[in-house]
This record gives C-alpha cells, structure tokens and sequence, in this order.
C-alpha cells in the first residue's frame, strides 16, 4: 500500500509530564548546561577555571581578568551560539512540517545559501547591497533564495509542493547561489580571507553587538513559530483534512515561511551559512518526542542550542589555539546523516 507523504509526520499524542517525558527533559538540559560551562571555560589561551564562573557569579570583581574575558568575549559567543542552534533546528522543523519532506531544511532549500550570497556581495560593495544593513541583506538573500526553489517545487502549480522537485531545485539554486558566492570571492581581492571564513560558518566574532541584532529578531520568530504548533500538527494530516478543519493552508504556510526566513537570515547574517542543524535535530528529536509540534517545537529548539554549542567546543579544540569554524563540525556530522536519511528514503 502506497504511504502518503503526511504519513511521516502523523501526529502521535505526547505525554510531557510522564517520567520518560521528565527524563527527556533533564537530559537535554543537563547537556546544554554542561556545553554553555565547556563554552564559556574550555580551550581558552588565557587560565579559566570554574571557580572564575563561581565567582563572577558570588563575587564579581571588575579587576579580574578572567571575569572580564568570561563576561566581554565568552558570554555573547555562547548566548549567540544557543540562539542560532535553536534558531536553525526550529526552522528546519517548520521547513519539515510545511512541506511534509522530511528532506527538507533552509540549507537544502536555499535561504541560507541566498542570505549567504547576498552578504558576500555586500561584503565587496556591490551597488545598493553595500548600503543595506547586514541583517536587511540577509534577509533579502534568503528570501530570494527560497523563492526561487518554493517556486520550481511547484508550490505555485496547484498550490502543491512536489517534494521530489523541490530538493532537486534546492541543489539547483544552491550551486547557483554558491557559483555567485565564488565569484565574489574573485574580486574581493584581499578580503577574499575573511569572507572564505564566514562562509565556512563561524560564531568567533559573534560578540555584545551581535548578539543585541540576534536575540530580538529570532525571540519574535520563534515565539510565532511555538504559535504555529497546533496548525502544524492539523497540516500533518493532509492539506484536505486540513482545509475541511477550518485551517487556512496559504495563511499558515506564509507565516511559517516569514519565520523560516527570519530565523535563518538572522543567523547568517551573524555566523554565516551553518550547515545540517535543521536537517539532524528535527529528526533525533522527532524520534525521541513524537510528531506533536507543541513538543517538538521546544525540544528542537533546546537541541539545537545544545548540539551547536558542543560543536563549537569541538570546533574550538580541533586546531587549538586557532578557532575552526564551526560550520565544519556540523558538516562533519551532517553529511553522514543526510545520505543515511537519503538511503533510509529511497529505500
């Protein structure tokens, strides 16, 4: 018997105040603390210890070196990093439920590698682009590129997607974008270094000032986001269901992909195009929590935050002291994951 494509994603009912649910829970937590104590401590070429984290909490002394390191530079970085792993997971669930292609994720569908290419066109001045503010200009990009490959998916054919054809067109638009990228990097000349840099995927720069463009913009998407769970799980049922429930299918899908867009240009603007975390963490948290979105929803953002900041720590101790960018790591483990899921599909 042939499987529809909401099969995938039909809604199984969540219990969150069981004990498995409470374990689930206490797990992930306790990982995401012990990764933002690794990320504000390890691999750092000045001593810091944890007794510098306890005293900055109980007693905080401005002289201290370590606090002030701990405070100006390792802070933001970590706060960053939390928000653009929750950021990238809750968008690649969006991008999965909307679709209903478990495939999907910004990356694959080309808004990371448009915001991306948008901003390294920025980043040798090129026309109006140089004018716009980063964040502007990565939200331009990314919206561009997702456009592109929503509508060679057929997303404007019937008001269907064909999830066959839109990761085809995501590999199509993604080696354009990235043909573009290339060529920007050929007349940028000397600052060819930095931008190559930044479009490994980096949360190294990311201080105080970044962070103050970061939390507000993806705080709001994903507030809206957490708000869509419900529609989501009607979705997962089929457009037809859907629709004779009452849920206005153009209306949900616009609002997922404004949070998909805000989400993901957001996080390139600051980092770069980080690779793969909304394409693993959906699917590790999918099969710990179940489908229900007003679950998956919270606990991908959590994963997210979680996986990006232990792979910022790897990052960081792979060529210590020189900082490897973290996009790496995450392509590293991504790459393996996305040709089992492939396989795992065909099959």
């Amino acid at each position: 018997m042939n499987r529809s494509p909401s099969a995938t994603y039909r809604v199984a009912s969540s219990k969150p105040f069981s004990f498995q649910g409470v374990a689930r829970w206490s797990l992930l937590l306790a990982l995401a603390g012990s990764g933002a104590v690794a990320g504000l401590l390890s691999w750092s070429s000045f001593s810091l210890s944890l007794s510098d984290l306890t005293d900055l909490i109980l007693a905080y002394h401005e002289a201290s070196i370590a606090q002030q390191l701990i405070i100006n530079i390792r802070l933001p970085r970590v706060l960053s990093t939390f928000m653009i792993g929750a950021s990238l997971a809750v968008a690649g669930v969006l991008m999965q439920g909307v679709t209903r292609n478990p495939l999907a994720s910004p990356a694959i569908l080309g808004v990371n590698a448009g915001a991306a290419c948008f901003m390294a066109l920025s980043a040798i001045g090129l026309a109006v682009m140089s004018e716009l503010h980063p964040l502007l200009c990565a939200v331009l990009g990314g919206a561009l590129g997702g456009l592109m490959v929503i509508a060679l998916g057929g997303y404007f054919n019937g008001n269907r997607i064909n999830p066959v054809r839109l990761v085809l067109a995501g590999i199509a638009i993604n080696a354009l974008l990235a043909g573009l990228t290339r060529a920007s990097l050929i007349m940028a000349d000397e600052m060819a270094y930095s931008i190559l840099y930044w479009l490994a995927g980096s949360v190294a720069e990311a201080g105080w000032q970044q962070w103050s463009l970061l939390w507000p913009v993806c705080t709001v998407a994903l507030l809206l986001s957490f708000w869509l769970a419900p529609q989501l799980n009607t979705l997962a049922l089929g457009d037809e269901v859907a629709e004779s429930l009452g849920i206005g299918l153009g209306k949900v899908r616009f609002i997922a992909v404004l949070a998909i867009l805000a989400l993901a240009s957001a996080c390139v603007a600051i980092a770069g195009p980080i690779a793969f975390v909304g394409l693993i963490v959906p699917h590790v948290c999918r099969a710990i929590v179940g489908n229900d979105h007003r679950m998956l929803l919270p606990y991908a953002a959590l994963g997210g935050a979680t996986l990006l900041v232990w792979a910022d720590v790897m990052a960081r101790a792979i060529g210590f002291p020189a900082e490897t960018p973290v996009g790496v790591v995450t392509a590293l483990i991504g790459t393996p994951f996305f040709i089992f899921l492939s396989a795992k599909g065909r099959g």
